[in-house]
């Protein structure tokens, strides 16, 4: 019976070369890879000297007959055409000298000699582990290899070699029985898949034309990069409890399909390519749910699953290998573009939903409109509006059902008023305890903001960014939300979705525990109507479950320090962000509501932080809090209205029927806060 490559990698193990330790000498490890880098090559490639030199025991003979192959061979086009694309002059300079900016912590390395088995954040806590992590995955030689291939100045490709042999000498392999996704591990699985999917091969593909890269670093770059592929066959998430469920996968098969189609010269090569592209598209079918959404619910970690796999379509192109590429490989792809262009917010960019930064939308409908030039709105999201057309549809909003994410938009132009509501699960891996959460756009400036959580450094503002508390939901007796599931939905969501040219409309509850008790005390229920195109009310009705009175906090993040009442709206808050639009936040019911705003504040807990990741540093911004005291039932209304910075504010009425009236922007809207499903009658 035939057996997959992953399960002989699997068996021979205990057969493979014994990686090296900590304690090995670079020489020893540099001997150990030149080594068995002859026994891990095919013969045939490198002709028939090649083969008398190994015959007769001239391995000196061998390996520099196999470097000349390897300057000798054509210019690979993927690769060159990577070189050719854009990049960071000053990154790849600063590289060059040992410098290096990692997790938004840059870092000046003496002498200039990186060393990649140093964490900069660990004398100046909080300490994050990514720091070392990252590091290793060498995004800089990207710069390095760019910038040569256009100038070729060889004091970068001096700098390369020396950063190069100095990892392979100096950063060995984990024994074969570990993994090494650890701390402080250079050899953690993603950033094994990262480096092949395009640092490593890109800089080979590069330096190898530079005489200032000698055969030997050429061998023991190829040499370590067949045992990196190796290890990710062994130690990645393939052979792994729940392999399929996560973005690693991705990266790891899309590294070792990468490197199995550069270097077929490796015995490994066919076979490695093979079971790589089936666990990959098999992960696809597995994390991708029915309405597009990757299962971590964050559009960071549904761009990598989806770069990784397009990364692994255009290699097969190169190679003339997409009938490898099983039938649904493409459709798969189409649907993850077609959510994340239903995600879009109006500047098109994303929100920053579970663990995320600012993404532009473009980053996953660039690629997606070549892989479907007949997809008019892919092409429009890719061109930023410049040509094609918007998607069609009844309105501009969306629902994902099985993501459980709302989007309701005004219209698809680049000044839209827009809210994302949260009424989903949790997501795998990345999660945040967030639903029912809220953030609100008007243009392409967030109101209303979801942080995305900030920097993996396991501080106080990391754990407060992805808790309730750090969201736009609902306190009670000063505790957040927390649930441990479902990660997934078994079923699609039921919101009570209604959209159409006057309004759109959404409800879901929360019914589970509040605290690290996860005490069932509440439960929270939120309502969602736009009355489009002007505003939104938010209607949050929360019941005791435990017979108790409880006192509820309504939360709303805002990344300004500046807020300021308004008096002939009570409890009225308007914000300055000194932009183009400012938040009116209206409570329609005040009567006993104590509203109050802290920035910045460490006691009693964390409130008013802005936690940012990539794109942003930490800062302190503004938590307003509406807080009713000492309840079992209450029903919080509140109105949000996306404001021209300086303009005319809304006239707000509550009728003696129990409706609301409000005039703003030349309309007059009337509903009622109690029925908001029933939507909204204009005049």
């Amino acid at each position: 019976m035939k057996r997959c490559f992953l399960s002989l990698m699997l068996a021979a193990a205990v057969l493979l070369p014994v990686a090296g330790t900590a304690a090995d000498a670079p020489e020893k490890r540099r001997d150990q890879l030149l080594d068995n880098l002859p026994n891990w090559l095919n013969a045939e490639p490198f002709g028939p000297e090649y083969a008398a030199a190994l015959k007769r025991g001239d391995r000196a003979e061998a390996l520099r007959l196999v470097a000349g192959y390897y300057r000798r061979k054509p210019e690979n086009p993927y690769l060159a055409g990577l070189a050719q694309k854009g990049y960071d002059a000053e990154r790849a300079r600063r590289a060059v000298r040992g410098e290096v900016t990692v997790v938004n912590v840059p870092y000046a390395f003496p002498d200039g000699r990186i060393d990649f088995r140093f964490d900069a954040t660990a004398a100046r806590p909080p300490q994050n582990h990514e720091w070392l992590w990252q590091l290793n995955r060498m995004w800089f030689w990207n710069d390095m290899a760019a910038d040569y291939y256009r100038k070729k100045d060889e004091a970068c490709a001096r700098a390369f070699n020396r950063q190069v042999r100095d990892w392979i000498l100096q950063v060995p392999a984990p024994a074969a029985d570990d993994n090494g996704d650890r701390p402080g591990s250079a050899w953690r699985s993603i950033e094994a898949g990262i480096r092949l999917g395009k640092p490593w091969p890109l800089a080979f593909e590069v330096f190898r034309n530079s005489p200032e890269v000698p055969d030997e670093t050429l061998l023991l770059m190829v040499a370590s990069m067949h045992q990196q592929a190796r290890h990710l066959m062994r130690h990645g998430s393939a052979p792994r409890p729940n392999r399929f469920m996560g973005n690693w996968i991705a990266m790891e098969m899309s590294g070792v399909y990468a490197f199995a189609s550069f270097f077929p010269e490796f015995r490994e090569a066919a076979a490695m390519r093979r079971e790589a592209m089936n666990i990959i598209t098999d992960a696809l079918r597995r994390q991708l749910l029915p309405d597009g959404w990757q299962n971590e619910l964050s559009p960071d970690y549904h761009a990598v699953v989806f770069h990784n796999n397009t990364t692994v379509w255009h290699i097969a192109r190169q190679y003339g290998r997409l009938g490898e590429l099983p039938q649904d490989f493409l459709p798969l792809l189409e649907k993850a573009a077609e959510a994340y262009l239903a995600m879009a917010a109006p500047g098109l960019t994303q929100p920053r939903t579970n663990d995320c930064y600012t993404l532009r939308t473009k980053s996953v409908l660039q690629p997606a409109a070549q892989l479907f030039p007949h997809r008019q709105d892919f092409r429009w999201a890719a061109t930023g509006r410049a040509e094609g057309t918007p998607p069609a549809g009844g309105t501009a909003s969306r629902y994902l059902p099985w993501g459980g994410f709302v989007v309701m938009r005004s219209d698809w132009g680049p000044e839209a008023a827009y809210l994302c509501f949260d009424v989903g699960p949790l997501g795998r891996a990345h999660e945040h305890q967030d639903k029912l959460n809220i953030n609100l756009y008007k243009g392409s400036e967030e109101l209303i903001f979801d942080d995305g959580g900030g920097q993996y450094d396991r501080s106080p503002h990391y754990f407060h960014a992805r808790s309730g508390a750090g969201h736009n939901t609902l306190l009670v007796d000063g505790l957040a939300q927390f649930r441990r599931e479902p990660k997934t939905a078994e079923a699609p969501v039921e919101a009570g979705w209604l959209s159409n040219e006057r309004f759109d409309y959404a409800a879901a509850d929360y019914r589970d525990g509040f605290g690290p008790e996860e005490a069932k005390f509440a439960v929270h229920r939120r309502e969602v109507l736009f009355a489009k195109p002007d505003f939104f009310c938010v209607a949050d009705t929360v019941n005791s479950r435990d017979g108790r009175a409880h006192d509820y906090e309504l939360l709303f993040q805002l990344d300004t320090l500046k807020l300021k009442p308004v008096d002939e709206l009570p409890g009225a808050v308007i914000s300055d962000f000194g932009r183009n639009y400012d938040i009116l936040i209206v409570p329609l019911y005040p009567e006993g509501l104590e509203v109050s705003r802290v920035s910045g504040q460490k006691e009693p807990r964390l409130a008013g932080w802005y936690a940012g990741r990539n794109d942003r540093n930490l800062h302190p911004a503004t938590t307003l809090s509406m807080t009713a005291r000492r309840r079992k039932e209450f029903r919080f209304a509140t109105l949000l209205f996306p404001l021209k910075s300086g303009g005319a504010k809304p006239q707000v009425t509550r009728l003696e029927d129990g409706r609301c009236r409000v005039v703003f922007n030349g309309r007059s809207v009337t509903f009622d806060p109690g029925q908001l499903r029933n939507g909204v009658a204009a005049r």
